[in-house]
């Protein structure tokens, strides 16, 4: 058994409470676990006592590191992850915290899908969606179903792109082919660009 030899509250934070056991120092935890788990000076403490308080000071910070990350903008469950984990704290402690914000809705995949695919579908075709959400860390078989739901005209975001970068130049087959190249590189399927260049063609 370990013994509680100091507790005082931390000069820049007087939310917090450092802890001090046989009298090294053990390490801060916000001042509400210490009236949780009734901690007082001369207070004996094993070591499963001490990991339940580490646990859950761990979840507390990461829960409010995460809630902070989040903000401003939405972000995957991945990137969340990706994030704590970076902070140091262990994968249980990522993940429970990620189950908890999935509960209050703060993380929502499908929901980032929508808001993605609605700001990037102008200048990024399908292949290219799925292949950065799932590079995000979401499943493929949500980005598909959140891109069928979505009902993006494909075909005329395709177009629109195509006569922008045509911007007034001849048609002439090498330009034709620089901005099909173009389209496919921003991950318009080949149905959509040809489709976007024959729409040209036929401006002609």
């Amino acid at each position: 058994m370990s013994k509680i030899t100091s507790l005082s509250i931390q000069e820049k934070n007087k939310n917090r409470c450092n802890i001090f056991i046989d009298g090294d120092f053990f390490m801060g935890v916000p001042i509400d676990l210490v009236y949780k788990y009734s901690l007082k000076v001369g207070m004996e403490i094993d070591s499963d006592e001490l990991k339940r308080i580490t646990n859950e000071k761990d979840y507390l910070e990461a829960f409010e590191k995460a809630t902070n990350y989040l903000s401003k903008y939405l972000k995957t469950k991945k990137q969340v992850q990706t994030y704590l984990l970076g902070k140091g704290y262990s994968l249980e402690t990522a993940n429970n915290v990620i189950s908890k914000l999935i509960d209050y809705g703060f993380i929502n995949d499908k929901e980032f899908a929508k808001r993605y695919i609605e700001s990037n579908s102008n200048t990024q075709g399908v292949n290219l969606l799925k292949y950065k959400l799932m590079m995000k860390g979401l499943r493929k078989e949500d980005v598909s179903e959140v891109y069928e739901d979505s009902q993006i005209d494909s075909k005329e975001n395709a177009k629109n792109l195509a006569l922008k970068k045509m911007n007034g130049k001849e048609n002439t087959k090498e330009n034709l082919a620089k901005v099909y190249r173009y389209l496919i590189s921003k991950g318009f399927t080949y149905e959509d660009a040809t489709f976007a260049i024959d729409f040209i063609k036929q401006e002609q």
